[in-house]
């Protein structure tokens, strides 16, 4: 057995750490597994359970959902312990989470006064900073099931995936840090430790669980800028600076197609965080039907009808890169700086997909009909890229 007291934390025995299921002892010798689960079995376990907080659970989601005004300082990651001799805030953090919509997850806990045996609980509520659309740091409390005054906390940073109609995790230890600076020299807090359990299964979880005790513890905007046109330049120039326009033509053609399909994929995210913003009765739902449409069926008709004056090499350039470049400034505009390699891997498939829709659909088509198998090809890909990532919901 991993033991856990209040205040103080054993690290795990050499013999827990052979256990298929190591629990962790909390308070009144209640244990708990210190991961969650995607169902109630051990085999579908998903991300390390990363805070404990001591103390009466309704406080604890008390001074979660308040904003005090009181500050906190930077700690670095090996901090193990932090005095509370903070300003006078009565109650609160410095960011007041706000009710959140998530997938229940499980996570299995040993009462310390249940004779029967332990039992699977879903999370006693759900809390966020940021955006369910765009990205935001979610967190995952489970609170005791009996008179035991605990709070385990599952935190991570999250951003969603338009491909995926989900959230992916980006990072597990970012989140846990956030949320631990959140209780540094507050009045209420007694001390912020960190105890290593050897919970680093999943993400970027390193072992390290924060045990919080308390003192009574028991706008976007894209513009593209056109040139001249061809025609206009045509009867003042030479012949050859007549074909250097053409080429110039050509490129700003294919910048249009890569511009549009930019535009268009960043107007799908923002547009949905305005929705979340200013309509907040609007469900997620909702706003899943209202924008993925647009994703579905709007950038591959946006990348054939742009394409269609292109050669077949600038339309796969184009059409590839501008997708591509769409991604790129999304994750940056999120701030999500760590992906998984299947989402790599994805990401990369969708682009070569719109990829072949434009080579497909550009003029070259009409002397050599054979490519417009391209299209065909682009198209299966694009469905196979699309749907295949949402059956594992279904």
């Amino acid at each position: 057995m991993l033991a856990l007291g209040s205040p103080a934390i054993t690290p795990p025995s050499d013999a827990a750490v052979e256990q298929q299921k190591p629990m962790v002892t909390v308070d009144d010798d209640s244990s708990i597994w210190p991961y969650t689960s995607r169902a109630t079995t051990f085999e579908e376990r998903t991300l390390a359970i990363n805070m404990v907080i001591a103390g009466d659970p309704a406080e604890t989601r008390q001074h979660l959902e308040e904003r005090s005004r009181g500050e906190w300082n930077e700690t670095t990651p090996d901090q193990e312990d932090v005095s509370a001799d903070g300003p006078d805030d009565p109650v609160g953090t410095a960011t007041a989470w706000g009710r959140a919509d998530g997938s229940t997850r499980y996570t299995y806990v040993n009462p310390s006064d249940d004779s029967s045996g332990g039992l699977w609980l879903g999370e006693s509520y759900q809390l966020h900073d940021g955006e369910y659309f765009g990205s935001r740091h979610h967190i995952r409390a489970y609170e005791s099931p009996t008179d035991d005054e605990w709070t385990a906390i599952q935190a991570h940073s999250e951003h969603w995936d338009w491909f995926r109609l989900g959230h992916t995790v980006d990072s597990v230890e970012t989140s846990q840090r956030y949320v631990e600076r959140e209780f540094m020299d507050r009045r209420y807090v007694a001390n912020v430790t960190r105890v290593h359990l050897g919970n680093d299964h999943g993400s970027d979880a390193n072992g390290w669980v924060t045990i919080v005790d308390l003192e009574n513890g028991s706008p976007l905007h894209f513009a593209l800028v056109g040139l001249l046109p061809g025609a206009m330049l045509a009867n003042r120039l030479s012949s050859r600076t007549a074909m250097r326009a053409v080429a110039t033509s050509r490129v700003s053609r294919a910048l249009v197609l890569a511009g549009s399909l930019i535009g268009l994929y960043l107007g799908i995210r923002f547009g949905a965080l305005a929705v979340e913003t200013r309509f907040s009765d609007a469900g997620p739902k909702l706003v899943v039907r209202a924008f993925y449409p647009l994703l579905v069926v709007g950038l591959p008709a946006c990348t054939y009808y742009l394409a269609r004056s292109l050669d077949r090499q600038t339309a796969f350039a184009a059409g590839s890169i501008g997708f591509a470049v769409a991604i790129l400034f999304d994750y940056t505009l999120l701030g999500v700086t760590r992906l998984p390699v299947n989402v790599l891997v994805h990401r990369f498939s969708t682009a070569i997909a719109l990829g072949f829709i434009a080579a497909g659909a550009s003029h070259t088509v009409r002397v050599d009909p054979e490519d417009h198998d391209l299209v065909r090809l682009g198209v299966l890909l694009w469905i196979v890229t699309v749907f295949v990532p949402l059956l594992r919901f279904l």
